[in-house]
């Protein structure tokens, strides 16, 4: 019995240097390349402001077209610093702190040195410690982070990949926050904060030397805990919350080692998924990506930037056609509330393949007297922030949530969601 007991640990160890965890299956090579190609072709939109996520994405890929993605760092830089250096000098600290993180990271995944990199009167680095300096009081003050725990945990895990040691208090948070099942959005689990934690966690217990024992200690068993919890969540598909928000904990499972088969369903599905088109916003894509090519955010504090494979490159892209588009009805209606009566309604003909977002402009274009609406950029797209004068707060966790009649949440943006003919939405204030 002790000699099979034996057998399996080494068949075990084995399987783990041999094979590969999360694995792609064969024959899909070039269903990653398009994908690739078309987070490639993102960034050529010159309207788009650099998204630092989608950086990291081109750069945690296998090949790459360099000069591109030069040039999107150097529009990252021109576009991004600025606003950080902006809100850096506000006397009231503001919510940036996964901007900050991102930024970090992308100095780090293009074998620039973030220990050096300064904003106004400080390092990057020596910033992002701040801002998570603030996160830490806000939470003893207010009993959350000025941000968010998906923000944290990124901030957490920027500085780690970087190689800083945080503060031990900041760490605490954290591992409090797993603890007392924290990561939320609304009362369900966030599976992004989930995951991002998970990053933050693993990056951390890698990096034990720098840390105590009893705090290694919190961060290990928060390390099983997320992961149990992501496993947990996972529905017959393999799917962990949506599929938008797979690819990150898939990144998260990969991280911790996970056995293959805590993601091998999950990663059928994101290729079936990506061969119906689902993935086209860039910020979904550029978490998908690293997993594709066995990669994840941790992987950035190993990065080489010698003898990369430059061989990606963009085909022209097609003619626009002569003919014009079929027109699709779309109803809208708003609510203030779930149980209260709607404040608007209304319906609109745009033309087909067209977003929601489409939709509210051309709906507000056509009667600007009885509807009207706000957003503002995210790095998932506009972000509806305001309709008929009437504001989401983040003070108060309300926002306008994006409902398909009858009484189905939507998972994507109102820039992705693509309008079939008779479709509805409702707008509904709701909180988080």
């Amino acid at each position: 019995m002790d000699w099979m007991f034996l057998a399996l640990i080494v068949l075990g160890v084995f399987s783990i240097v041999s094979g590969k965890i999360c694995e792609v299956p064969s024959g899909n090579a070039n269903l990653i390349t398009s994908l690739n190609k078309k987070l490639l072709r993102s960034v050529e939109d010159e309207s788009e402001e650099a998204n630092p996520s989608v950086y990291l994405g081109l750069r945690l890929s296998s090949t790459h077209s360099l000069s591109l993605e030069l040039e999107y760092l150097a529009k990252l830089q021109t576009t991004l610093v600025p606003s950080l250096k902006s809100s850096l000098s506000e006397h009231k600290p503001q919510p940036i702190t996964g901007l900050l993180a991102l930024y970090a990271l992308a100095l780090r995944a293009a074998c620039a040195d973030p220990i050096t990199a300064t904003l106004n009167d400080k390092t990057v680095l020596q910033h992002l410690k701040q801002q998570l300096h603030h996160e830490k009081e806000h939470i003893a003050n207010s009993n959350r982070p000025l941000t968010n725990y998906y923000q944290y945990s990124l901030g957490v895990l920027s500085l780690c990949v970087n190689g800083v040691r945080l503060n031990p208090h900041v760490i605490h948070k954290l591992t409090e926050a797993q603890k007392h099942s924290a990561f939320l959005h609304k009362d369900s689990a966030s599976v992004d904060t989930e995951a991002m934690a998970g990053l933050a966690f693993q990056c951390l217990k890698d990096s034990a030397e720098l840390y105590d024992a009893l705090l290694n200690e919190h961060v290990q068993h928060a390390l099983g805990a997320v992961k149990a919890q992501l496993v947990k969540a996972q529905d017959e598909k393999g799917l962990i919350g949506n599929v938008f928000s797979t690819p990150l904990a898939i990144q998260a499972l990969l991280a911790m080692n996970s056995a293959a088969s805590q993601c091998s369903t999950a990663v059928e599905t994101l290729v079936t998924e990506m061969s119906l088109g689902t993935f086209h916003n860039p910020m979904a894509i550029s978490h998908l990506l690293p997993v594709l090519h066995q990669k994840t955010y941790l992987d950035i504090s190993k990065m080489d930037c010698t003898g990369e494979d430059d061989s990606l490159v963009l085909e022209p892209r097609p003619p626009a056609g002569d003919l014009p588009p079929e027109k699709v009805m779309v109803r809208v209606g708003v609510e203030s509330s779930k149980a209260g009566p709607a404040i608007y309604t209304g319906r609109v003909r745009v033309p087909k393949g067209s977003s929601l977002h489409d939709a509210l402009k051309e709906m507000q274009r056509q009667k600007p007297q009885e509807f009207s609406f706000e957003t503002v950029d995210s790095l998932w797209g506009p972000y509806l922030t305001t309709v008929k004068g009437v504001m989401t707060q983040q003070e108060n966790q309300t926002y306008w949530q994006l409902i398909k009649s009858p009484d189905t949440p939507l998972i994507e943006g109102i820039a992705d969601y693509k309008i079939e003919h008779g479709d509805t939405f409702i707008l509904r204030k709701s909180k988080w």
